[in-house]
């Protein structure tokens, strides 16, 4: 019966895929491409290699072993989370991208931001790069400056400062905002390289993705393209190769280019099946949540893990007795096995609030949120500035869709919107005429005679 439900599942996303298409809003910076990929990928194609090569790693890390009613669960409760997540955003941005005249615009707002971007750069990327190198630091010694709660088994800082820590972010828009001021030139893509190599040698998989999207997104836009065209084939290839690398070894190659200490790598890719290894795992994650909830907990999540967006922004070391996790909950996941590293996914995080109902709302909520975004920024205007803007906003989605939840989002925009608020503060500054600064003079009469023109300027002066 489970094959017969994977197969189900493959024709029931084909079809999906192939009616969006036929949609006139339908392109590459749609949200419903981009979770459909997200879907796709993790809850389609990725089940059948779960299947064929018989994946086990997470039942062997989790200790746990999901029932057959699971399985099928996750599988349902995925395929529900798709329908509803396609249709409500289709509902929320059904009108196509308003395309920019021409290429000149960008120019144009290039030569405006110019100033702007690199007085950016010179204020955030000093403080980016020094938490790069620190997450270098961390990854050799995950334990000098973190220590993994027993009960939850989240970690949390203990002597270092998360917003610092978090702050490695920013150096992903601030590569964006680079690489497109430098027009998508080679020298664009050296400084898109050597930002890479910061990235991946934290081990960090988040950042590069973002920029990788966000990038490529940019390059389409000012090209007035829907879809891919082969140098955004190219960057993708790179780009997945690259993020496989770093699941393996946690940038331990990276780090041992520059002579830094590896640090403990992840495992070998010899040990594991293709697209085994846990960075891809939701779909069991998934199966975790539905063998422990509402089954062995007695209860679901109702939504609490959201409160944490309440007490996340105050620092630890302000807070001695910081709730670790959310203020409110209902129940410990770790009881009932060791969910390391787990990401709820969008599905499975509905799933944990209220069973099929809450994947309904979970789903419909960031359709919501993604489909108003992308119908202000690029469906009312054909200014460029707001498609500079999207890019940034929408590149968060493909790591909120795997975590699920609304801190993830939150969490991310200061970093990795953050940036772009202040160039739009210093352009904004830079427009503003000196005139506006001192009071504006009294109406006179113009002068009618050399002598009162002469009188008026002087007085002016």
């Amino acid at each position: 019966m489970y094959d017969v439900l994977l197969i189900a599942s493959c024709v029931l996303f084909l079809g999906v895929c192939l009616a969006y298409a036929r949609h006139e809003a339908a392109s590459l910076f749609h949200p419903a491409t981009i979770y459909l990929g997200f879907h796709g990928f993790i809850f389609v194609i990725r089940p059948l290699f779960a299947r064929w090569y018989h994946f086990d790693l997470v039942y062997r890390v989790y200790d746990f072993q999901p029932s057959m009613a699971n399985k099928i669960t996750v599988i349902l409760g995925a395929n529900l989370a798709m329908l509803v997540f396609t249709g409500v955003s289709l509902m929320i941005a059904n009108r196509p991208v308003l395309p920019v005249p021409s290429r000149e615009e960008f120019d144009r707002l290039r030569r405006s931001l110019a100033g702007p971007i690199i007085a950016a750069l010179i204020l955030l990327a000093p403080l980016a790069i020094a938490s790069q190198l620190e997450a270098w630091s961390r990854r050799a010694d995950p334990y000098a400056s973190m220590a993994r709660d027993a009960g939850t088994g989240i970690m949390v800082n203990v002597s270092a400062n998360g917003w610092f820590n978090e702050a490695a972010l920013m150096l992903a828009p601030l590569t964006v905002l680079a690489v497109w001021l430098l027009r998508f030139r080679a020298s664009a893509w050296i400084v898109f390289g050597l930002s890479s190599l910061l990235m991946l040698g934290s081990g960090g998989r988040g950042s590069f993705v973002f920029t990788a999207i966000a990038l490529a997104m940019l390059y389409l836009l000012e090209r007035r393209r829907s879809w891919f065209d082969w140098k955004i084939a190219g960057l993708a290839l790179v780009s997945l190769v690259s993020f496989n690398l770093i699941v393996i070894d946690r940038g331990a190659a990276v780090r041992e280019l520059f002579g830094a200490d590896s640090g403990e790598t992840y495992t070998s890719a010899r040990e594991l099946a293709p697209l085994e290894h846990m960075d891809f795992a939701n779909l069991e994650y998934f199966e975790f949540i539905t063998y422990a909830i509402p089954e062995r907990t007695g209860s679901w999540d109702y939504f609490a893990h959201n409160l944490q967006i309440f007490t996340e922004p105050v620092p630890r070391t302000l807070w001695k007795d910081k709730p670790i996790g959310s203020p409110v909950k209902f129940f410990e996941l770790w009881d009932y096995g060791t969910p390391i590293g787990m990401t709820n996914s969008l599905p499975g995080a509905g799933w944990m609030s209220l069973g099929y109902l809450g994947i309904v709302v979970q789903a419909a909520f960031f359709a919501l949120v993604y489909g108003l975004v992308y119908s202000r920024l690029l469906t009312r205007s054909q200014e460029p500035l707001p498609r500079l803007a999207y890019v940034l906003l929408a590149a968060t989605s493909l790591v909120v869709f795997r975590d699920g939840i609304l801190l993830t989002l939150l969490r991310q925009l200061p970093f990795y919107f953050g940036p772009f608020l202040l160039v739009l503060a210093f352009m904004r500054l830079k427009s503003r005429p000196t005139s506006q600064w001192a009071p504006a003079p009294s109406h006179v009469e113009p002068p009618t005679s050399p002598a009162e023109r002469r009188r008026e300027l002087a007085r002016r002066a």
